[in-house]
């Protein structure tokens, strides 16, 4: 019949007296012997507790063999066994499954003792009828083979919990490393940013006697000691760099102009006076970009001037915002300066000394005259993150013809043909210059047409050729050139009356676009009045362009171009629209080359037909 222990439930051997499991006492039913029958069995002695843990467990299995053997030697196969002797419950804790693993070698472990000692309990049989008293086994403190390996067993088979020290000390040594790495790498930052600063106050201490310097530029009259020591305060300042030039900013202070008149301009060809308006141009990738320069005022000491340039995309595809921006010069660097400039920038600063715009000074145009030649320097910009640099190339412009040449205009909406002096020189770029190596120039190609009038020496046409300056096609240049007459000739009344035709430059636009700039004012008055003037006459605004863009796109732009006018006419001067129709003809009708900008710019008109 099965046995199972009383206390854990595992099944057991027939004839097991103790689980090897738990260690309890097995009570299982009374079996009938062969020989004579006895009442009872033996009482059994108080079985003492067994204390837990693993090294109890083992001591336990130990004394229930030890008990097992005993009984067994006094046992009689005559003799049947009544009630099983009642032991004391052995308190024991729970065992881990794994612990199971070894009960079944326990379990034969006990059988083959029962077995062994099975003659000694026959021989024993007539003693069997007497209650034999239990003598407890003492306790061994040397585990058994089996029992020691169920505690291999079970000690292997719980799992160990792994701390988490070493990971707290490795992301604590990782962190000690990436903050002195931090460390190190600002150490030899501020030792580089203080070595720039040293070599800049040095170069400026070595230039106190003879360098003028940048600062020259903004500080009219300035001692070469006086700019050394600007430039040295600057660059403590953190304004220069290791190049040593300043950085301008449109905040900057300025040293107003001296008291000194502006030439005359009663004899002047094109005079240079307020009302003068200068259409200066440059090419571009997608297109010609066009600048409006209007003489604002010339007082006792300065010339104010504002130059308009609308938005434009640039060579790499990116749109350049519009820009307004006033400028001041000096009368008397008209007189007398060197440099020359053509940029605008709103990080300039409002006046600068020592250079003219648009026109040389007296000084050098007269050197021209008698010499055939003149130091001539142009002054550009390089930006910077708090402003912009000034950069220079200078050398000698001589004479290239020695008489003028013709060069074509549009002044006061009329193609005529102006005398101009042409001239080129090797132009070179000083060391201390704030650009990279890679885009500055060591020396490039100087060219300069300039108007052959005392009074106004206009520069009409400035080039510069070099690969690393604009891609050798840096030119500005003159296209339209308006400028105030006390009683003017309607010119367009004029053509129209003779002609039935009259073509006007005097219209601008923005860069690609049908916007009207604020400088086409006098040319829509003058068709104003001449249509006031002849009420039954009927005119045909035509838009006409270059060829860049191609025609589809110049075509349509045309078009528009032509609606802006008529619609201008209506609602500023109270034209009637039926009197006015419109049309566009884009590249297709041209009037100079497309080659040139100059011819480009003359091929961009508005031209009206009287029906």
């Amino acid at each position: 019949m099965a046995q199972f222990c009383t206390r854990c439930g595992k099944p057991l051997y027939a004839g097991v007296r103790f689980c090897p499991s738990c260690g309890g006492a097995v009570t299982a039913p009374a079996a009938k012997a062969s020989g004579p029958s006895v009442t009872s069995a033996p009482a059994a002695a108080p079985f003492a507790p067994i204390g837990v843990g693993v090294e109890s467990q083992q001591a336990a299995s130990s004394v229930a063999e030890s008990a097992w053997t005993a009984v067994s030697a006094t046992a009689s196969p005559d003799i049947s066994i009544a009630e099983p002797a009642q032991f004391a419950p052995v308190e024991a804790p729970a065992f881990p499954q794994q612990a199971s693993v070894s009960s079944q070698g326990q379990a034969r472990a006990w059988t083959a003792v029962a077995s062994a000692d099975a003659p000694a309990a026959s021989a024993s049989a007539a003693t069997a009828s007497q209650p034999q008293s239990f003598t407890p086994v003492p306790i061994s403190n040397e585990p058994s083979s089996s029992s020691s390996q169920w505690s291999q067993t079970a000690a292997a088979s719980v799992p160990r919990r792994r701390s988490v020290w070493p990971k707290v000390i490795g992301a604590a040594l990782v962190l000690i490393l990436l903050v002195g790495a931090a460390v190190v790498g600002g150490v030899i930052y501020v030792g580089y940013k203080v070595r720039q600063k040293a070599r800049v106050v040095t170069q400026n201490l070595s230039h106190l006697a003879d360098d003028k310097g940048v600062s020259s530029l903004t500080k009219n009259g300035s001692q070469g000691a006086k700019s050394g020591l600007v430039g040295l305060f600057d660059a403590l300042a953190g304004k220069a760099g290791a190049d040593g030039n300043a950085v301008l900013s449109s905040g900057d202070p300025v040293t107003p102009c001296s008291v000194s008149a502006f030439v005359a301009q009663d004899t002047a060809r094109v005079p240079f006076k307020p009302g003068t308006v200068l259409t200066t141009a440059w090419g571009v990738k997608y297109g010609d970009v066009e600048a409006t320069n209007t003489i604002d005022s010339i007082d006792s000491s300065t010339v104010r001037t504002t130059n308009r340039t609308g938005e434009y995309k640039d060579d790499n595809g990116q749109m350049s915002k519009a820009l307004t921006v006033t400028n001041q010069n000096c009368n008397s660097d008209y007189l007398s300066a060197e440099n020359y400039m053509t940029v605008n920038a709103r990080q300039l600063p409002a006046l600068l000394h020592n250079l003219t715009r648009f026109r040389l000074s007296d000084k050098a145009f007269q050197e021209i005259k008698s010499n055939g030649r003149t130091n001539f320097t142009y002054a550009d910009i390089y930006y910077v993150p708090k402003g912009v640099k000034l950069t220079h190339q200078g050398g000698t412009l001589t004479r290239v013809e020695p008489e003028d040449v013709k060069y074509p205009m549009i002044v006061n909406d009329q193609r005529v043909d102006l005398p101009v002096i042409h001239l080129k020189g090797t132009m070179i770029v000083p060391d201390k210059d704030p650009r990279p190596a890679r885009q500055r120039p060591k020396q490039s190609d100087g060219e300069l047409f300039v108007l052959d009038d005392a009074a106004d020496p206009l520069v009409l046409n400035w080039k510069l050729k070099d690969p690393l300056f604009h891609s050798g096609n840096f030119r500005v240049e003159v296209v339209k050139i308006n400028f105030p007459v006390a009683k003017p000739e309607n010119v367009l009344e004029k053509q129209l009356v003779e002609q039935k035709r009259a073509v006007t430059y005097g219209i601008y636009f923005d860069f690609n676009k049908d916007t009207l700039k604020p400088e086409s004012g006098p040319v829509l008055k003058e068709i104003a009045q001449t249509m006031t003037d002849n009420p039954d006459w009927k005119l045909t605004v035509e838009g006409h362009t270059d060829n860049v863009g191609g025609d589809a796109y110049n075509l349509e732009l045309s078009k528009r171009r032509a609606a802006a006018v008529k619609q201008a006419l209506v609602s500023q001067y109270n034209i009637s629209p039926e009197r006015l129709l419109t049309g566009g003809f884009g590249a297709s009708r041209p009037i100079e080359t497309n080659d040139t900008l100059e011819g480009r710019a003359r091929n961009r008109r508005v031209e009206l037909v009287r029906d």
